[in-house]
């Protein structure tokens, strides 16, 4: 179907950037809100973006002009019967969205899309009393929506191959990359990188390290551009919190989206992250100070390093593959380093750091470890003795959800791996982890944690 002619309702953060965003790609573009001048304040701050995208040489002032004249404001739903398409962006509760879609399905023509941005509420339960709920579907965009390049298109059973077609073509015309997703709570990417959170919230909790140190080496040694406490406090501890209740709750309390008390007791006392100052980190202070940096390293892998020590400590260490050193110790008879793995190399214009844990290494060898890597410039940092440390612990339950994901046939690998890319800027994917790390080192990762913790948590999936 041509679409020519798009609604939004809800002008708050997201329903504003939704709207201009499709105003800068050519669309009529209307706005309504049941708030009294809500929907022209929107228009009113879409002015003021375009105008910052001119200041900054991002457009013309004749294409900011021109956008702006597409976007209007509508005063009640009946503005917007000839919509080729609705997108709903209002308060995320699941009874005023059913009564709003109730309203529209009787007002707009019967070939309208009607969309739903929810992050968090199910799709097929918002639209289980329509009469026409094949041409319903979640359109769920991430903010800032005119520049993240993620759309997750989020089917019902109802919903039909030409609806969802027609949003995946919509969805090119802004510039955007769609991916198909079932609809199952948390859809891809609020689902899928839970445990990029929760399984650094884990070793928090059980005294492995520091939030900056978990932060830098995930950072460091897997391509995150932040860390994940770096991002709770930058999203907000109280709407990270309720992210992972509604997930937990979704799933029947299952112990892998279990909350965390650390996020739960900081909420609890006003810590929310930047917006209140203080959270994993108190804003202000330089919060990385204690792990200043070496130059940037002049190798690429774990392998190097070892190969450049001395060989009476060469002999001693090896990449993490899930086992702790206190178990290869044992195996081996002789004091044991376990080095945390890379998902990727080292680039060469940041600097490295890198975890790593012993068992029986005594206080001279250690000294001289450190030095030694620091002489290659790789920061080393130790940590408590912990299957599969940070990085590899971390990326193989980020696999593993992917797996219970893919078993639960909610995407295909590939919009997966394009979801947590472009929705998280990801380095890789999980399922791209998955071919860097290999199967073993993902089981014998999970088998190891389970045996550290055995609320169910670490269960593999059957893929």
């Amino acid at each position: 179907m041509s679409i020519a002619n798009v609604a939004v309702i809800g002008a708050g953060t997201m329903g504003q950037g939704i709207a201009q965003l499709f105003a800068q790609h050519g669309y009529t573009t209307w706005i309504h809100d049941v708030r009294d001048g809500a929907a022209e304040q929107a228009r009113q701050r879409i002015a003021q973006a375009l105008d910052k995208r001119v200041t900054k040489g991002r457009m013309t002032t004749e294409d900011a002009a021109t956008a702006l004249s597409r976007v209007n404001v509508a005063n009640s739903l009946g503005d917007l019967a000839e919509a080729d398409l609705v997108v709903e962006a209002v308060v995320e509760d699941l009874d005023v969205k059913r009564a709003l879609f109730a309203e529209l399905e009787g007002l707009c023509r019967a070939d309208t899309l009607l969309c739903t941005n929810t992050s968090s509420l199910s799709v097929t339960e918002i639209a289980a009393e329509l009469h026409t709920p094949q041409r319903f579907a979640g359109l769920h965009f991430f903010n800032p929506a005119t520049a993240m390049k993620l759309v997750e298109v989020v089917s019902t059973d109802a919903t039909t191959h030409n609806t969802r077609r027609a949003l995946h073509d919509f969805a090119r015309t802004l510039g955007k990359t769609p991916v198909d997703v079932s609809d199952s709570p948390g859809f891809i990417v609020n689902r899928c990188a839970r445990p990029f959170y929760s399984e650094a919230l884990w070793l928090l909790e059980h005294g492995t390290t520091s939030a900056a140190t978990i932060d830098v080496c995930l950072k460091s040694g897997g391509g995150f551009p932040l860390g994940p406490f770096e991002l709770i406090d930058l999203v907000g501890l109280d709407i990270s919190l309720r992210a992972t209740e509604t997930v937990w709750r979704a799933f029947d309390h299952h112990p892998r989206f279990r909350p965390s008390p650390l996020v739960a007791d900081k909420v609890a006392t006003g810590q929310l992250g930047r917006k209140s100052g203080a959270g994993f980190y108190h804003y202000g202070d330089d919060h990385d100070e204690e792990l200043s940096p070496l130059a940037p390293p002049g190798v690429t892998s774990v392998e190097e390093v070892i190969a450049h020590l001395p060989d009476d400590l060469a002999q001693r260490c090896q990449v993490s593959d899930g086992r702790t050193a206190a178990e290869m110790a044992k195996e081996r008879g002789q004091a044991t380093i376990v080095f945390d793995t890379l998902l990727r190399p080292w680039p060469n214009d940041r600097p490295a750091t890198l975890a790593f844990a012993s068992h029986g290494l005594d206080a001279v060898s250690r000294e001289k470890l450190v030095e030694a890597a620091a002489g290659q410039g790789v920061r080393l940092v130790e940590i408590a003795d912990r299957a599969g440390l940070v990085v590899l612990r971390v990326a193989a339950m980020l696999v593993n959800e992917a797996r219970f994901a893919l078993d639960e046939g909610i995407a295909s690998a590939d919009d997966m791996d394009t979801a947590m890319r472009l929705g998280l800027n990801f380095a890789l994917g999980p399922w791209k982890m998955l071919e860097r790390l290999g199967t073993e080192r993902i089981r014998t990762t999970l088998e190891r944690a389970a045996e550290e913790d055995g609320s169910g948590r670490y269960v593999p999936a059957a893929s």
